[in-house]
């Protein structure tokens, strides 16, 4: 696959899977988060372990302790992440990602990881955290669940890219090696975890921030809902894919590029289609905290290339 075309197949499910995560939980009513989890762990799973049986993925398994605590922490990442979307706008959400990697310094730190930083480099940071700020507050939807599970998923996932990427440099696995050797191990996760909280104790959730309603009491409104759960499972597996055909074929900053445009169209369109509609003075000031903190991240890629071009 060609870094175009993965990179324009990853464009596409990237901003999909946002939407349709948002459409299943908020228009079809479908908030039964970790039974959606478990089918896209199976979805993914399977896929690999086609490639596997056809010769296009070599097998190389993390120790066995170690894929299922992967497989623990994937599992409760996605799920804060799907949780937010849910409790929040999409423009939210997506803008509170552009934290990760400020997170992701302080986390290592806080570990005892003292990385030097330049001036450049702290200042945008700054200006993205700034954004966010900006954004955040003109936000008419922010509540105290959403705020609660978007600081909880930003730290989730800062801690998650950590672990991930330790491992995967520790035992010199590829990226799609480490997916497919924690994809049962997930799978498994995820079905004891819906079966419990979705299936036969879901008044749980309460005390988890997430909605509450048992999955053998949903009744579907019609049968295009369970068409959004299957293109979900289908998006996903898009998804996971072509960024293993982006990863390592670009550079840094061609990949933040790209993912600033994600965030565009993710802000855009669920605005859209999605969001409460707000005065033109107020969206305006939306967008432009957005702007301030995607530029901010795109200053990092490109500070951070250039002096690991010098270091080189």
């Amino acid at each position: 696959m060609s870094v175009w075309l993965a990179g324009t197949f990853n464009l596409f499910a990237s901003v999909s899977i946002i939407l349709v995560n948002k459409q299943i939980a908020s228009v079809c009513g479908f908030h039964f988060i970790l039974t959606l989890l478990f089918l896209n762990f199976v979805t993914t799973g399977t896929v690999l372990e086609c490639l596997v049986r056809s010769g296009n993925l070599e097998v190389k398994h993390l120790p066995e302790r170690e894929r299922w605590l992967i497989a623990f922490m994937a599992m409760f990442t996605v799920l804060l992440n799907n949780a937010s979307n849910e409790a929040n706008s999409v423009g939210f959400y997506q803008i509170t990602k552009l934290l990760i990697i400020p997170t992701v310094i302080c986390i290592e730190r806080l570990g005892g990881i003292w990385r030097e930083y330049s001036t450049a480099i702290v200042l945008s940071l700054f200006v993205a955290s700034l954004g966010v700020a900006i954004a955040t507050i003109s936000d008419f939807e922010v509540n105290w669940r959403g705020s609660i599970l978007a600081g909880l998923s930003v730290v989730a996932t800062a801690k998650y890219q950590i672990l991930q990427s330790g491992k995967q440099h520790e035992h010199n696995v590829s990226a799609m090696q480490i997916t497919y050797s924690v994809s049962w191990p997930q799978s498994f996760v995820g079905f004891c975890a819906a079966m419990l909280l979705d299936a036969c104790v879901p008044s749980i959730k309460e005390y988890m921030l997430l909605r509450r309603g048992g999955l053998l009491d949903h009744e579907f409104k019609s049968s295009t809902d369970v068409g959004w759960i299957l293109a979900c499972c289908g998006i996903a597996v898009v998804m996971n894919i072509s960024t293993y055909g982006i990863l390592g074929k670009t550079s840094p900053v061609t990949y933040q590029v790209l993912g600033q445009l994600k965030t565009c169209l993710i802000i855009g369109f669920g605005y859209l289609f999605f969001d409460a509609k707000v005065p033109a003075n107020w969206l305006l000031v939306r967008f432009s905290g957005a702007v301030v903190a995607m530029a901010g991240i795109l200053s990092y890629a490109f500070i951070k290339n250039s002096e690991q071009k010098r270091k080189d």
